[in-house]
């Protein structure tokens, strides 16, 4: 069943009417509403792809003597041979005509052929306004083209036994297709048309962000995942791609004309590169690639987004509460190391060393309480990694314990990161590091297609084959005295930030025990960052087009309409104004009369209470980012109460955002995004649009100005899948404002209608108002 109040549509008195329409109207039974969906989950800038080196797993141990200690009777093991160049297969290069970059590895191990493309945009590209477009850019790809449609490309595919992909990473979007050798006209068939004539068909569109939705909130039902989240959010800060987090509120903004605009900014040949890997004919390749793909036109793209790095002084603590709880995971984060720094290979031993490994010290030390001794019952692993992107990224270390070991836990991580920074690691730990990194090496290549994709990060970074063949004699000449100084260059122990993730009722009396300072927040409370106005300029990929005569013709509109609604000075004095409405909300062939009275409290106290069909009572109450619904159970015999929270607030915010009474000072603003639109006509009278871009959602609000009153006669904008028009008439003076008394919703199947029967703009109202009661009314 549907929820009650479904927070995506409270514009004006008509919005809880509006609402009320997910009632059931026969004989006023109600139609209760499911739990309310799963708060956001954050996304990390790389999470997930082969650009970002990832925490190790963290092992479960149990705590145990080792049988072994002390022994002098065990033979021991030879010493590693010495670290030697791997021997890679000869890889050509070259360029086609339009600019696209070629990488061919031949190998007739297997009959297949392997195609990895990478376009150099992804998430490091995305302005804010658009947190998820390459994710779902690269997700549609595969879903329709100028010539099939997804159903057509996935037939292809099959019938050869292939597989094709796509994928968006933190500094790329990649594409792959691999099939049998005899079958490579397929991919080169299908390939150049998901890079070139993508559709994006709004068909297939929905089911995609629907998915990308449903795997962010899937997310935070896993703590390490929140802890990340809030780790890069916290050590970036909101001015830093790195510290803006994906939420589903983001993905549900998305619109095609966003993909279309992406794909047209970063997808040309110039901007991409090819590896081709497996059983080919060296011969004819170039004939047939310049076949396939020669018709892609280069274009221009925009430069990557630079953005200065924040200071970091002192420590950064955010506690994130989830009650019920009874582990804490613990990360403690600070500036990494870019990949191609010189000492890099110095970093990656050191790191290997303090939590690189199952042996490393972070989890040796987690497996001893605060005492030295070994923990009672079961104890975690620890693990310490860099982002391994273009960029300096972040350096993270992690564990997982007890609740009532959190803090504990903690200063062990810190304790161990500042030992390394001080004394580096010995020369026994970066023996073992050397034979271990540059032994296994070779390993990761097991084919051709491996060996591409570890060319295809190679290329991104600027490295070429040579480090691919070299990387284990470089991490050879790593000593004692080079890892020491990269450590003690690298590591701020006096700078960083933790983040706990826990109960705070256990965590909290810890805390301010260690006198440590902290953050409070809430599992279920968003990232809310700066919005576009908000960004530095140049950090966005995708800015709206603004000519300056154009965003003058709309502010003289909406300067003019400001005069004709009572003037600024009267509109910047609204304080909290109450209205009383009474009308009909319908769906379909039902209709039920609704009564709402309805409080705002600039600037972000909301409160409606409402009557539907003379008898069942709905109130719901948000202040600032939380809130609270008490409405009729699923019987409709008892009244439930429930919080009004996570994704539910950016609907919120925007509700509050586009407020009719004070929309007009938000398109007044200087750091507004304005332009015009056609002149319309509404009930045969001519009107001018203004359109406005909203802070939440990456939402056009289109104003209706009638050009004689120059007051508004409709608001029009699509929220979801939805488009929504609110229409206002019969504008009566009330303290020298033109209120609109007459209100009318459309949207979502749904009609509303409303007449005002009472307006009090200097309305007196109690602080408790907006409290959540402490028990369902009766």
């Amino acid at each position: 069943m549907k929820r009650l109040v479904q927070l995506s549509r409270w514009s004006t008195l008509s919005t809880l009417a509006a609402v009320a329409a997910v009632v059931s109207v026969g004989s006023l039974g109600i139609a209760c509403g499911s739990k309310p969906a799963p708060v956001l989950a954050p996304m990390l800038p790389g999470e997930g792809t082969e650009h970002t080196a990832k925490p190790a797993p963290i092992p479960t141990a149990t705590a145990a003597v080792d049988p072994w200690a002390g022994r002098t009777d065990l033979i021991a093991p030879p010493a590693a041979p010495a670290p030697q160049p791997v021997a890679l297969p000869a890889i050509a290069s070259f360029k086609l005509k339009n600019g696209l970059q070629v990488f061919a590895i031949q190998s007739d191990r297997l009959p297949v052929m392997s195609f990895q493309l990478a376009v150099r945009a992804g998430r490091r590209q995305e302005p804010r306004s658009r947190l998820g477009v390459s994710e779902l850019t690269a997700d549609m790809l595969v879903r329709g083209t100028k010539q099939h449609d997804g159903a057509a490309i996935a037939k292809a595919i099959e019938s050869v036994g292939g597989t094709i992909a796509a994928d968006s990473t933190f500094e790329a979007t990649l594409v792959s297709c691999s099939v049998l050798a005899r079958d490579a006209r397929t991919c080169l068939s299908i390939l150049p048309e998901l890079l070139q004539t993508p559709t994006f068909p709004e068909a297939e569109l929905e089911g995609a962000r629907a998915m990308a939705i449903g795997s962010v909130r899937q997310r935070l039902a896993d703590p390490g995942a929140l802890a990340g989240a809030h780790l890069q959010n916290l050590l970036w800060g909101e001015q830093n791609v790195r510290g803006w987090i994906t939420t589903d509120a983001a993905f549900a903004a998305l619109r095609r004309e966003d993909l279309v605009a992406w794909h047209k900014a970063w997808f040309a040949p110039s901007n991409t590169l090819l590896v081709v890997s497996g059983a080919f004919d060296s011969k004819q390749l170039k004939a047939d690639l310049e076949r396939s793909f020669g018709a892609w036109k280069s274009t221009p793209v925009p430069p990557t987004p630079q953005y200065q790095e924040p200071g970091l002084s002192g420590s950064r603590i955010r506690l994130v509460d989830r009650p019920g709880q009874t582990q804490t995971f613990v990360r403690v984060a600070q500036f990494g190391i870019a990949h191609d720094d010189p000492q890099f290979f110095d970093a990656t031993v050191w790191n290997y060393a303090l939590g690189g490994s199952p042996e490393s010290r972070l989890a040796r030390a987690v497996k001893l309480d605060a005492t030295g001794a070994p923990r009672v019952g079961p104890s975690f692993g620890a693990s310490s990694s860099f982002d391994r992107n273009s960029d300096r990224g972040t350096f993270s270390a992690q564990t997982i314990v007890r609740n009532g070991e959190a803090v504990a836990a903690a200063k062990q991580l810190l304790a161990e990161i500042a030992k390394m920074a001080k004394q580096g690691p010995t020369q026994a730990e970066v023996t073992t590091a050397i034979a271990n990194l540059a032994g296994t090496y070779g390993l990761r290549f097991q084919s051709a297609a491996d060996l591409g994709a570890a060319l295809v990060t190679a290329e991104l970074h600027g490295f070429g084959t040579e480090y691919l063949a070299n990387y284990p004699t470089v991490i050879g000449r790593v000593d004692a005295a080079s890892a020491a100084q990269s450590a003690a260059a690298v590591l701020t122990p006096s700078a960083y930030v933790l983040v706990l993730v826990g109960d705070a009722k256990d965590l909290e009396p810890q805390l301010k025990k260690a006198g440590w300072r902290y953050q409070k927040v809430s599992a279920s409370e968003g990232f809310d960052g700066p919005r576009d106005a908000d960004v530095p300029a140049g950090t966005g990929t995708l800015p709206a087009v603004s000519d300056p005569k154009v965003t003058a013709a709309a502010h003289a509109l909406v300067d003019a309409a400001i005069m004709a609604k009572g003037g600024r000075a009267k509109l910047e004095a609204l304080k909290a104004f109450r209205m009383q409405a009474t009308g009909t909300t319908t769906i379909g062939p039902q209709s039920v009369p609704v009564d709402i009275e309805r409080l705002f409290v600039v600037p972000d106290k909301l409160r409606i209470d409402a009557t539907l069909g003379g008898r069942v009572k709905v109130t719901v109450a948000v202040s600032g980012p939380k809130g609270w619904q008490l409405a009729p159970d699923q019987t409709g015999q008892t009244m439930q109460l429930t919080e009004v929270g996570g994704p539910d607030m950016a609907s919120v915010d925007f509700e509050r955002w586009r407020e009719p009474e004070l929309i007009l000072l938000r398109a007044a603003a200087p750091t507004a995004q304005l332009s015009t639109g056609p002149d319309e006509t509404i009930a045969g009278r001519p009107q001018s649009v203004v359109k406005l871009r909203a802070p939440y959602g990456n939402v056009d609000v289109s104003i209706y100005l009638d050009k004689v009153t120059k007051l508004i006669t409709k608001m029009a904008y699509r929220e979801g899948t939805q488009d929504e028009t609110d229409e206002f008439a019969d504008y009566r003076d009330v303290d020298g404002i033109k209120v609109a008394y007459s209100r009318h919703s459309t949207g979502g199947g749904r009609e509303t209608k409303l007449e005002l029967k009472a307006v009090d703009l200097a309305a007196k109202w109690d602080a408790q108002a907006f409290d959540k009661p402490s028990a369902p009314a009766p």
